[in-house]
């Protein structure tokens, strides 16, 4: 019995610390990373996060950061790097990271190519046309997204908010460089976009652990707290005061005498439209609520 206790312990404990990574910036306040040890080289521009964290994400806008990291994975070596980027604009191309020498197959960088349409080319690029992994994927400004690419043997992968979007096999990376870069393309600037939580690691993740790692850092945002038997309850405000409600409505027309038009965004997109909505049909998330008086009626002479 104990021997089995010990021997999962130790199964946990190397599961645990095989998805660590090697390197984390979460730029939180600061362009060093989460062991202190290194940091970007750059003007620092800190925004509100995916979260709504004051001065938890940074700004690229046609601006690089740069910073030497010796550990970053080299020659054919496995690597997972994962970060959260939010586009500001899409009609050019965003240089969201990359590392390594602009030479056939030494290169390991990801970038978001401009378009005028809703679909964008995404690449991951090795340098060469040839050795690049690239899909069409629809895009939006202003909305936060999850890029995770791996590499192992010869099959790279690309995924977005935890979903694959394309693998290729056969083609045997050399990257060669330690300078990693943000907003860049080797040495070429390029990017109007928010960055944040930054992570490598030595090893190639499983689409289960992609998923999962996504879905531990997506934004969430409670509208609410949940209603319970014993007191469903939720605060609305009318004409400055707060008045409680035992139904879970957010808004409803019986507590305003003018009509009013409420709207829930979530990621960019309207999903609620109306003067009443119920927080108990809404999943957990990230919402935007934008509160309008409706036109008001015209009287006309006849």
């Amino acid at each position: 019995m104990k021997k089995s206790l010990l021997t999962l312990l130790f199964v946990c404990y190397l599961n645990v610390n095989a998805q660590t990574p090697i390197q984390e910036f979460n730029f939180n306040g600061t362009l060093n990373n989460t062991a202190n040890t290194i940091s970007f080289m750059g003007t620092d521009n800190f925004v509100t996060d995916r979260s709504g964290v004051v001065k938890g994400a940074q700004r690229l806008n046609n601006r690089a950061l740069e910073a030497v990291i010796d550990n970053v994975p080299q020659g054919r070596a496995a690597r997972t790097i994962s970060i959260w980027v939010k586009f500001n604009d899409i009609a050019n191309a965003n240089y969201i990271w990359g590392y390594g020498n602009a030479y056939n197959a030494q290169y390991c960088g990801l970038l978001q190519q401009g378009t005028s349409s809703s679909n964008s080319d995404l690449s991951l690029a090795a340098w060469g046309a040839s050795n690049d992994v690239i899909v069409s994927t629809p895009l939006e400004k202003y909305v936060w997204y999850n890029y995770t690419i791996t590499y192992e043997g010869v099959t790279s992968k690309i995924y977005r908010d935890g979903k694959l979007l394309k693998y290729l096999e056969g083609m045997t990376r050399s990257t060669n460089g330690n300078v990693f870069r943000l907003g860049e393309i080797n040495t070429t600037i390029g990017i109007n976009a928010d960055v944040d939580d930054l992570k490598i690691y030595d090893f190639a993740m499983t689409p289960e652990q992609v998923k999962d790692l996504y879905e531990k850092e997506k934004p969430v945002l409670s509208v609410a707290a949940a209603p319970t038997e014993q007191a469903k309850t939720t605060a609305t405000v009318v004409k400055g005061k707060i008045v409680k409600s035992s139904n879970g409505n957010i808004i409803t027309s019986s507590d305003v005498n003018s009509t009013k038009n409420v709207e829930v965004y979530s990621q960019g997109q309207k999903i609620v439209n109306g003067n009443t909505m119920n927080i108990n049909d809404l999943p957990e998330g990230t919402y935007l609520l934008k509160i309008s008086s409706s036109p008001s009626k015209k009287i006309t002479s006849k």
